[in-house]
């Protein structure tokens, strides 16, 4: 199974695993599945970093590749496609992080690992 990691699943994947579901825990644990994390959480952890809504985000960005390769996990870049099916997504959900990580994971056919229930009004598989 390819699985996509929502934001704040990657960060507490690797800090602070206790707060994974077990579902979630369970299918990032399993090595059979392809676990990927996308750009789109690099520029949100950058971004929420600068605005001041993730104090932690320095230390997050700077190890970000080096926490990637310790979880197992690979890049996904954001592609054209991903963009134009982001931008079309219908709902009333704004957050453009959100937007892309649903596209990408529409389009990737993968499931995607969060507890935000605003995935609820896209057409994605969600785990956790």
């Amino acid at each position: 199974m390819k699985l996509i990691l929502d934001t704040h699943a990657f960060i507490w994947a690797m800090a602070e695993p206790e707060r994974l579901g077990a579902d979630a825990a369970a299918a990032i644990g399993d090595r059979s599945n392809e676990v990927v994390v996308s750009a789109a959480s690099a520029w949100e952890v950058a971004t929420k970093h600068r605005i001041g809504k993730l104090p932690e985000g320095a230390l997050i960005a700077a190890g970000f590749t080096q926490a990637l390769a310790a979880l197992g996990a690979a890049q996904l870049p954001i592609t054209v496609e991903h963009g134009l099916a982001a931008g079309a997504l219908v709902g009333a959900h704004r957050d453009p992080f959100d937007r892309m990580l649903a596209a990408q994971a529409m389009i990737e056919g993968a499931a995607l690992v969060t507890s935000d229930r605003a995935f609820d009004e896209f057409p994605v598989t969600v785990l956790w």
